[in-house]
């Protein structure tokens, strides 16, 4: 057993897939596939089911799985030291997170106090971000509604709720506040079922007995925003995601349950390298005094 074959092994489990391991790991992809298949016959077993250019890991892969994640976790560690991040004058955080808005104001906090450590940024929506975050992919989540897992450290950061966006002309975009009942009957906008919006939204609905008419699932807030700018329809989004401009009104809505649970989570195994543990200290200096919201 070689490390080589454990790296190229974790980086395909990873990141689901050849050639992004290749990519990933700045080999070829065949070197890359001679790695995982040496592995695979020097101990007789079946790391990966092959199928169509998709691969997906066996019950031997994910066990193999967990244990790689837990060595590579802790030679980032030992690289901690050993690179003298202990000063926070160099090193790196994978940062995933389910909205721009909060995780550049964390952003900036951090940058602020630690320009010296690289940070990368993925954004995807809550069940990718815990996805990310729990296969090593990510080393901090800002994400809403975790969860619980008690794998997982978690930093509450504050609640927010729900409002609707409407087109600047609409008949109501003059209201200071609504209510859910307000809206029935009106074209929505929804957000794909894995949205902690959309999962909000439809309970609040649903709790309520109000009837909308569904005309489109958008993937992105982004996307959400230009098509109730288009006057496609309305949509929601929690407080401070979105802000009012020439195009758009965002009003908040009264009488609700639905609220989002912002936080900042990274695995316990991870809680303690200087990076993170220096991640999380801002996290939770921002949570008791966060300033201004970060502008779109």
């Amino acid at each position: 057993m070689r490390t080589t074959q454990l790296r190229a092994f974790d980086a395909v489990a990873r990141l689901g897939g050849f050639s992004r391991a290749a990519g990933q790991l700045a080999l070829t992809q065949p070197a890359v596939t001679i790695q995982v298949r040496s592995l695979e016959q020097d101990y007789g077993v079946k790391l990966f089911n092959r199928r169509g250019g998709v691969v997906a890991l066996t019950a031997a892969g994910r066990g193999l799985f967990e244990r790689t994640r837990e060595l590579f976790r802790a030679e980032d560690l030992i690289r901690d030291y050993l690179d003298q991040s202990q000063s926070l004058k160099t090193g790196e955080v994978r940062l995933a997170a389910d909205g721009p808005r909060l995780a550049m104001a964390l952003i900036a906090a951090f940058r602020s106090q630690y320009p010296g450590v690289y940070l990368s940024v993925a954004l995807a929506n809550s069940a990718g971000v815990w996805r990310d975050l729990r296969e090593g992919r990510a080393d901090v989540g800002v994400v809403a509604n975790p969860p619980n897992d008690p794998r997982v450290h978690v930093v509450q950061l504050g609640v927010r709720g729900l409002e609707v966006v409407l087109p600047a002309g609409h008949a109501l975009a003059g209201h200071k506040i609504l209510s859910l009942k307000q809206l029935a009957g009106q074209p929505v906008i929804f957000r794909e079922a894995q949205s902690n919006t959309q999962k909000s939204l439809e309970r609040a609905l649903k709790r309520q007995s109000v009837a909308v008419d569904e005309v489109m699932r958008l993937a992105s807030r982004e996307g959400l925003v230009e098509a109730v700018a288009a006057d496609l329809g309305i949509g929601f989004v929690f407080a401070d995601e979105v802000s009012a401009n020439g195009r758009v009104r965002v009003v908040p809505l009264r009488g609700l349950e639905a609220e989002n649970r912002d936080t900042v989570a990274c695995l316990n195994s991870q809680k303690t390298r200087n990076t993170v543990a220096a991640f999380l200290r801002v996290a939770e200096r921002w949570r008791q005094d966060p300033g201004p919201p970060a502008k779109q």
